[in-house]
């Protein structure tokens, strides 16, 4: 099994992902909020690229069966149910109902990548569940990192570089790419003091900022939502 990186997903292409395991990792914070949408009831997860997206596919559904969640500048879209906290997606209010999810980094990454043989969503909050789904796929694999405006986001590099580490129980292969070398060295660098290097990362610290603070906390705690997201039929579904 062979795994890549990319630590932004604005170079992906479609032979990138083809025939492949691909995990998106938007830790801050639409894998957050996927992971918990899902965990807590959510019917599935629609992601889209853009507001045009998200209100076609709302205008052939029943308004009693769909949510629309996102946000542009880290805040909620203007008539929209929800925004992209992971906190908002409690199971009082997400259970049963679709959610149609558009932000301005990690669906636009899932949007690359749709055509992965196996695509699905990883974060802090799913380490090992995922990690455990790639094993259980046994594809060559590519880590796509969501970025921050198409610049690296330290928090998506250090949880691929997490991912890694437990994918290859804490060694590392003869021979790995260069950017599977960069998240790996810089998590395994900074695995003991990782949630003081996380919430000093720039995205995290503009996100507190801006009355985010408990999403970044949440966002940061590691295996509490073992689930794992599936990209089946445009939307993310729980795998079975």
């Amino acid at each position: 099994m062979t795994i890549d990186v990319f630590l932004t997903s604005h170079p992906v292409a479609d032979d990138d992902v083809r025939g492949r395991t691909v995990v998106v990792v938007d830790v801050l914070r639409a894998s957050s909020t996927i992971i918990t949408a899902l965990h807590h009831g959510a019917r599935a997860v629609v992601p889209v690229p853009d507001m045009e997206e998200a209100g076609k596919i709302a205008s052939n559904m029943d308004p009693a069966t769909y949510l629309l969640g996102g946000e542009r500048k880290g805040d909620k879209i203007e008539g929209y149910h929800l925004g992209n906290s992971p906190l908002e997606y409690d199971e009082a209010t997400v259970t049963g109902r679709t959610v149609i999810l558009n932000t301005t980094n990690g669906t636009r990454a899932l949007a690359r990548a749709h055509g992965a043989a196996h695509l699905t969503v990883g974060a802090f909050l799913n380490a090992q569940a995922v990690v455990d789904d790639i094993r259980a796929r046994g594809l060559d694999t590519t880590l796509v990192c969501a970025g921050h405006r198409d610049h690296v986001a330290l928090e998506d590099t250090l949880c691929a570089g997490l991912l890694l580490h437990l994918l290859w129980d804490g060694e590392r292969p003869d021979t790995l790419s260069d950017t599977a070398h960069i998240a790996l060295t810089q998590y395994q660098q900074d695995a003991g003091r990782l949630q003081d290097v996380l919430h000093h990362g720039s995205h995290a610290r503009a996100l507190a900022d801006k009355g985010y603070a408990d999403d970044v906390t949440y966002a940061f705690q590691q295996d509490v939502l073992p689930v794992v997201p599936t990209y089946i039929d445009n939307r993310l579904v729980l795998r079975s």
